[in-house]
């Protein structure tokens, strides 16, 4: 297969300049949220960073009710610092509030209280913030149910993006980590309850309960924090990614039918496959001290959870998407929700290269298209959240928009960039620079430049901020052993009238074919290269690497398109003879690259065109009749 970088030899004409312009919910049917609106984030919660959070909880499986005690320690931001914000749904119960082991006065606001301090802390000071609360939330974070094909009971946790509040009390600010946390859980004795981090120890507590003991020491975001609570079987694997010396621990808490095993444990086991691929991919897992698993829960999909996903059921896409947030929305978390793409777009690609490397390229491609087809099913829509709308959940985790396009612009970045070690390293360098921490897709953008030195610029308009796709036509024509044609766009949106992302055209002859990789500028551009074959068909992004959707292929131009014109002497010394009976309006020659040298007005019957003082070399010669374009290619030797 030849390929031709259109950029090499690219016949341009220009027949009309634009400018670009940057200004449904349904939700993934394989990822769960709660869906509320968020209430006025207080920006009395800036005063303070939170650096690790504390859960003493008592909780069963066939009910919402918690009790005990959660809370905080953070450090102070400003001066003359007398009252702490903070945030825990009104549903719940406050019995008392304690910050240093001092009991305090507090005022509640819905879902906000504000503890009164006894004296005044400043900049750099600690405080250990203590709730003793209990209730059954009538918040969506917390839920309760029964498997209906496994029939067991399970408490389970759900905080993605607001509802952390609705269990224990927070600070729901992204770009405040906590460095660390500890979830304890005291259940009845035939429960387990699956959280954060490594269980460090299970204490009893009385003749019938105990208290699961969880610690992490990654720094963690509020919405990641959970605990799942069920009459659990225990089954665990290992992970051996290269470039880490110890194993890495993979522990899941399942159904404990007999049976459950039987049928999950073939794709279960593929965990550990999957955590050795994208740590050759990413760098090694992030959370590798700790663990990897998965908590069952009877929810459509599953849930992120640092270190241990909450799901529904286990399949490829399934297992591979949530296993990818711990990269991406885990370690590396969006720094606001109107960037959502930086946690889910990533996650919905590792699906294309987890099927790509560890399947076939075949399904890989059948679920682009998927993905295409379904991006297209609309017109309009950005993959960035505008602000007026990031209250509205079903806006973040529309799955058109926000995972499916978002996954497929990487696919066309990796495109651009054309060169997977390049494109990877943009990944790797990403989650390095921002590593347990949080970004946005405009520090991504910047990375994506720095690493492979292109410019996205354009393209992060046009796709990631803009809306809707093209639809590519082309007109073909050959004369001699040169092929033309005519190559245009239209957007479904007006929002983004035209996109300028590199798109392949493959040229097919009777024994084998061309592919053309080039750049629009324009909506309407005519092109010629060097094809001495008789052309069969043509096929628009072949390899499907774009979003768009074809119009026209039209491969028998009418007759009056065809050149009729022309110019010799062909090679020439110092001047070109245009000799036509047509009547054309004007002419413009261009040198390999689309430079515009020379343009005038044509004569009727013969033209003289003085070349001047540009150099040796070929160049294209395109003459204008209104709307239709002509285009010729000459040598000049002096």
């Amino acid at each position: 297969m030849k390929k031709i970088s259109i950029l090499l030899f690219s016949l341009i004409y220009m027949c009309n300049a634009y400018s670009q312009v940057s200004t449904k919910y349904e939700k993934s049917w394989f990822e769960n949220h709660s869906f509320k609106s968020q209430i006025k984030y207080n920006l009395a919660m800036d005063q303070y960073d939170v650096k690790f959070y504390d859960l003493n909880l008592e909780a069963t499986n066939t009910s919402k009710a918690i009790s005990g005690f959660a809370g905080f320690k953070a450090q102070v931001l400003t001066d003359n610092f007398n009252q702490i914000v903070a945030e825990l749904h009104s549903s719940m119960v406050i019995d008392s509030i304690w910050v240093d082991d001092v009991l305090c006065t507090y005022v509640r606001n819905g879902n906000e209280f504000t503890v009164s301090l006894p004296a005044a802390l400043n900049t750099d000071d600690y405080f250990t913030l203590k709730v003793f609360y209990h209730g059954s939330s009538t918040g969506g974070g917390i839920s309760t149910g029964t498997s209906p094909s496994w029939q067991h009971d399970v408490t389970w946790t759900l905080s993605e993006s607001y509802h952390a509040l609705d269990w224990f009390p927070c600070k729901q600010s992204l770009t405040d980590k906590a460095d660390s946390a500890w979830i304890f859980i005291t259940c009845d004795d035939n429960l387990k309850v699956g959280s954060n981090g490594l269980l460090t120890q299970i204490t009893p507590v009385n003749a019938s309960q105990v208290r699961y003991e969880w610690k992490t020491h990654y720094p963690i975001d509020y919405y990641l924090i959970s605990i799942t609570i069920s009459d659990y079987q225990e089954y665990n694997t290992y992970a051996h990614p290269v470039g880490y010396s110890d194993s890495i621990l993979i522990q899941n808490y399942l159904y404990p039918n007999s049976n459950y095993l039987t049928q999950y444990q073939a794709i279960i086991d593929r965990t550990a496959e999957f955590i050795e691929f994208l740590s050759e991919k990413w760098g090694v897992y992030p959370f590798a001290e700790e663990k990897y698993g998965h908590c069952l829960a009877p929810f459509s999909g599953g849930m992120e959870h640092q270190t241990m996903t909450s799901l529904g059921y286990f399949n490829f896409e399934l297992i591979i998407h949530e296993l990818a947030h711990q990269w991406f929305g885990d370690y590396v978390t969006c720094s606001n929700w109107q960037d959502i793409w930086v946690n889910e777009g990533f996650a919905t690609y590792s699906n294309y290269m987890g099927l790509e490397a560890l399947e076939t390229y075949s399904q890989a491609q059948s679920y682009m298209a998927t993905m295409h087809s379904d991006i297209m099913s609309e017109t309009g829509g950005s993959i960035y959240v505008p602000f007026a709308e990031i209250n509205d959940e079903g806006r973040i985790f529309d799955y058109r928009l926000t995972y499916e396009k978002g996954a497929a612009i990487l696919h066309m970045i990796r495109f651009m960039v054309d060169n997977d070690s390049l494109f990877y390293a943009s990944y790797k360098n990403y989650l390095q620079q921002y590593a347990y921490s949080t970004a946005s897709a405009e520090e991504f953008l910047t990375v994506l430049n720095s690493t492979t030195g292109m410019n996205f610029d354009s393209f992060f308009d046009e796709w990631y901020y803009g809306e809707g796709f093209p639809t590519y036509s082309i007109n073909v024509w050959q004369q001699g052993d040169s092929l033309y044609f005519d190559f245009s766009q239209t957007s479904s949106s007006a929002i983004t009238p035209s996109f300028s992302n590199p798109v392949e055209i493959k040229f097919n002859y009777s024994g084998g074919n061309t592919i053309i990789r080039y750049t629009p500028t324009f909506p309407e551009q005519t092109y010629s290269f060097y094809f001495p074959h008789q052309l069969t068909t043509v096929n628009i992004d072949p390899n499907n690497d774009i979003i768009n959707a074809v119009g026209s292929i039209n491969l028998n131009m009418p007759s009056h398109q065809i050149s009729p014109f022309s110019i010799y002497p062909n090679p020439t010394k110092d001047q070109l003879t245009l000799q036509s009976d047509y009547l054309f309006d004007s002419y413009i020659v261009y040198d390999l690259s689309g430079k515009s040298l020379l343009e005038g007005t044509m004569a009727n019957g013969a033209t003289i065109i003085p070349l001047g003082d540009i150099p040796d070399g070929m160049y294209y010669i395109i003459l204008k009749k209104g709307s239709d374009c002509y285009p010729a290619k000459f040598v000049r030797m002096k």
